[in-house]
């Protein structure tokens, strides 16, 4: 007979879940907050070489029309002694007729050659850059700073829909912060800004019948200010320029965030109160730029650009009158103050001695475009 077939043996049950464990006091895992930290400071450190970045990248490239609008902008505004001598050479013809940007940039093509269209650059490199990254970092810091403030003020009681509410709410902190980190931009790099003035309004071929009037570029415009006005000499200027530089970022980066903001408000995406929201704020490629076409990007740059250009213009050209007489002796000066160069602008030249440049202006709004929309573009790239 045949052994029977052994049978696999039957395995055991499953052993039921011990109950917990009364009084049991373990401890939760550790939240490592130093990961947290590091992440924002990374993405910190993005958000600010994607600013710096895109700066100098834009203000290279638009180097040559900025240098032809401050020749032009301050073609009358040297000093009471070396005005006529100045203005054969920059940006007006001996007989006081207004040059314009075309026959300016020829002769700075034939008196000073092709590179010296960028005189002036590199500070203005270090300048934007600073700025630019500055500007933007701050502009988040302002933001998470009073956000605070602006969920509270959504407690208080309003018969406005909520969703309008936030909207009303997300305008202002865009503007608010941006004037808030220009002014704050303005204070640290306002020296550079005049160094880069200073340099761009040298109109000397470095030659023996017509010498440069800083040969060492930056070094002589520190030595020969600080000799004589110190360290005050570096701020001519300050005060109107503090004021419309709040004015211009609030209008230029907080009104590219405010169009950015209603764009896709009216295509549907929530809206929080210190702008769009869509998914995962923590994702880069999800940020409120994200939901935005390039050219719908570059059209919103350039719409607020030009506003803001045009709006800021007059107090441009007061703070860079007042930037050229610094060093010079007292009776040599032509404006007293801010408010003075105004009065006197005006009676002498009427409006457009307040605008003089505006249309090499205008031009570099193009540059100012591409600077928002290059800083979205490496912000995602980062």
């Amino acid at each position: 007979m045949s052994a029977a077939p052994t049978q696999p043996p039957l395995a055991a049950p499953p052993s039921p879940p011990l109950p917990p464990k009364e009084n049991d006091h373990t401890p939760p895992p550790i939240i490592e907050e130093h990961k947290i930290e590091t992440s924002k400071s990374k993405t910190a450190a993005r958000d600010a070489l994607a600013g710096a970045a895109a700066g100098a990248i834009a203000k290279t490239v638009v180097a040559p029309i900025e240098r032809v609008k401050l020749l032009m902008q301050l073609q009358f505004s040297i000093d009471k002694t070396s005005t006529n001598k100045l203005n054969t050479t920059n940006g007006a013809a001996a007989d006081g007729r207004r040059l314009g940007a075309f026959e300016v940039a020829k002769r700075v093509y034939e008196r000073q050659g092709i590179v010296a269209f960028w005189r002036g650059n590199t500070p203005n490199v270090i300048r934007q850059g600073g700025t630019a990254a500055m500007n933007f970092l701050l502009m988040d810091w302002y933001k998470t700073a009073i956000r605070p403030i602006l969920i509270w003020s959504l407690s208080l009681p309003s018969n406005r829909d909520p969703q309008a509410r936030k909207k009303r709410r997300a305008i202002i902190s865009s503007f608010l912060t941006g004037g808030l980190a220009g002014g704050t931009v303005t204070t640290v790099l306002y020296p550079v800004e005049f160094i880069r003035t200073r340099l761009a309004m040298d109109v000397g071929r470095g030659t023996t019948d017509v010498p440069r009037l800083y040969p060492g570029g930056m070094r002589d415009v520190c030595s020969s200010i600080w000799k004589v006005d110190g360290w005050r000499g570096f701020y001519q200027g300050y005060g109107i320029a503090l004021a419309g530089v709040v004015l211009y970022r609030a209008l230029h980066l907080g009104g590219y965030d405010a169009v950015k903001t209603e764009i896709l408000h009216r295509r549907g995406h929530s809206i929080g109160v210190t702008g769009a929201q869509q998914g995962n704020t923590n994702d880069s490629k999800n940020n409120k730029a994200a939901g935005l076409t390039m050219g719908e990007r570059f059209l919103a740059a350039q719409i607020v650009s030009l506003t803001a250009g045009t709006a800021c213009y007059p107090i441009d050209s007061v703070r860079r009158r007042l930037m050229m007489q610094a060093g010079l002796p007292i009776e040599k000066r032509i404006y007293k103050n801010s408010f003075d160069c105004f009065r006197r602008v005006w009676a002498t030249e009427g409006l457009s001695g307040l605008y003089l440049g505006i249309g090499p202006n205008l031009v570099r709004s193009f540059g100012a475009s591409l600077l928002l929309v290059s800083y979205d573009v490496f912000k995602v790239m980062l």
